[in-house]
């Protein structure tokens, strides 16, 4: 008997290590014949290895590269291609429209739950919030960001360009090189933290940037892996997969938040003029009445007005003085059109803006190639699937709407590589006549675009303004692939040297 029993042993176990083998391995022939025959995206192009698996696109994603394959594909296949055996990028201006705009009796594309990464405190901020939640939000934020809004708090925008210049003085007259990136950025935090908080966190006073712009920068980090190991379902392994530097950022980053807003619910004096001041009023006692928000709401929207505040402007600014650097031609029509507008620094404000449509068109054309968000969240159709570019989508499938991709092809672009800021204007070179500008919304569209659109504008035009009445710039040596920049949310933007030299009017 016992020689029997040995040999069934032995083909027990040949057999389960046979299947065990032959098991994984027929899944995996399976799912690629399903992903390339019989998936109900089959019949969108892309490269095979992706329509195949997640692998290749989640790999690029963790490098911060994603945006350089993702582009090269839309050059090769079009507007649209399939990036994943259930995600597409669209790169068209009329996907934008399908997917971003609200109109009557159409149906939301929400964002992507499966990309929401929880936070500390389970609550949504404004940039990943239901509907419901989200309109009560921007409602609440709404004053601060409308035209009016922007009026009240000119003065505030005036003395941090101001105080940059000041700086920025120093600098030349010390006749060195320095970091324009830091020093945007430093004003950006600075004009955040009185615009939201009636506070400033002193950047532009020591020069040195503030510990919770390290650790927001990190925190965009941590979201942006976290988002790939989501879909993995490896979420839950996060503190033990990702860098601790990382992990340690997102956990200061919340911190910082919850500290500040700490200190501005506590505060019991006459009204600020900042963002909180009519939120404030509407949410006593821990938002009661619902028609204001809790201090855990607060908290975590306090974090998001932050990056909001700071990223698209610095993004801005820093990106303008490089492309127009590498364009001297460029600089020098844009310096043309500044100081003759002017003949005191006295006069730039904000409403004069509206007299330099060469500037404006200078950010236009800068943020069609390097957009101050170029990884907006990723939406689905709504239950039953959406139209799409024409065709429908099924629901649960990922569409991302990167705006490096369809702002760089010919299709919606003349000379989509080059920085060109007379095609965005009244009387754009004929050339540029079939321009898609639809196609480039950097700061989306429909009842979720960007709420501080207009701040943006304003503060990067007059900031941009001044530094050029008051200085010629020089791009330090060894820069001209600054550009070449990883994307973890936002641009990882490296120092950006750059040599002023003082002008007197």
């Amino acid at each position: 008997m016992a020689p029997l029993s040995f040999d069934l042993t032995t083909k027990f176990a040949a057999w389960t290590l046979v299947l065990g083998v032959a098991c994984p391995a027929l899944y995996v022939l399976w799912s690629i014949t399903y992903n390339l025959f019989f998936h109900p995206l089959r019949s969108y192009p892309g490269p095979l290895l992706w329509r195949i698996s997640r692998l290749p696109r989640d790999y690029y994603n963790l490098k911060g590269e994603l945006h350089v394959p993702m582009l090269a594909f839309h050059k090769k296949y079009g507007t649209v291609i399939r990036i994943a055996p259930d995600e597409l990028s669209f790169a068209s201006a009329q996907a934008q429209k399908d997917v971003l705009s609200i109109s009557p009796g159409k149906v939301e594309f929400p964002k992507d739950p499966r990309r929401l990464q929880r936070t500390p405190n389970g609550i949504m901020p404004i940039s990943g919030a239901d509907k419901d939640t989200h309109a009560r939000y921007r409602r609440l934020l709404s004053h601060a960001f409308s035209e009016r809004g922007l009026r009240e708090q000119e003065p505030r925008i005036q003395k941090y360009a101001d105080l940059l210049v000041q700086r920025l003085s120093e600098k030349a007259e010390a006749n060195e090189a320095t970091n324009m990136i830091d020093w945007y950025i430093m004003t950006e935090f600075d004009l955040i933290g009185d615009l939201a908080w009636g506070d400033n966190f002193e950047c532009l006073k020591t020069g040195i940037k503030h510990q919770w712009i390290i650790a927001s920068e990190q925190n965009l980090q941590h979201v942006s892996h976290m988002a790939v190991l989501r879909r993995w379902n490896l979420d839950s392994w996060g503190s033990w997969l990702l860098s601790p530097t990382i992990v340690e950022g997102r956990k200061k980053n919340f911190e910082q938040a919850q500290q500040l807003m700490d200190k501005r619910v506590a505060y019991d004096g006459p009204p600020r003029g900042d963002f909180w001041d009519h939120v404030l009023i509407k949410s006593e006692n821990d938002n009661e009445k619902g028609e204001g928000l809790t201090k855990a709401e607060m908290m975590i929207n306090a974090s998001v007005l932050v990056v909001g505040g700071m990223e698209p402007v610095s993004t801005a600014l820093g990106g303008a003085t490089f492309l127009l650097l590498k364009h001297p031609e460029k600089m020098q029509k844009l310096l043309g059109e500044i100081r003759s507008a002017f003949t005191s620094a006295h006069e730039i404000d904000i409403q004069a803006m509206n007299r330099l449509p060469y500037l404006h068109a200078c950010f236009e054309e800068t943020m069609r190639l390097y957009p101050p968000a170029p990884t907006p969240f990723a939406r689905v159709p709504p239950v039953g699937g959406g139209m799409v570019d024409g065709k429908h989508v099924p629901e649960w499938t990922e569409i991302n709407l990167l705006p490096s991709m369809g702002n760089r092809l010919e299709s919606n672009f003349h000379r989509p590589d080059d920085f060109v800021p007379e095609r965005w204007l009244k009387d754009a070179p004929v050339e540029f006549a079939n321009d898609q500008k639809a196609a480039c919304q950097v700061f989306s569209l429909g009842i979720r675009n960007c709420i501080g659109r207009n701040l943006a504008y304003a503060e990067s035009r007059l900031i941009m303004t001044k530094v050029l009445y008051n200085f010629d710039l020089e791009l330090a040596q060894g820069q001209d692939d600054w550009l070449n920049q990883k994307i973890y949310l936002v641009w990882q933007k490296g120092p950006l040297y750059v040599k002023l030299s003082k002008v007197y009017h």
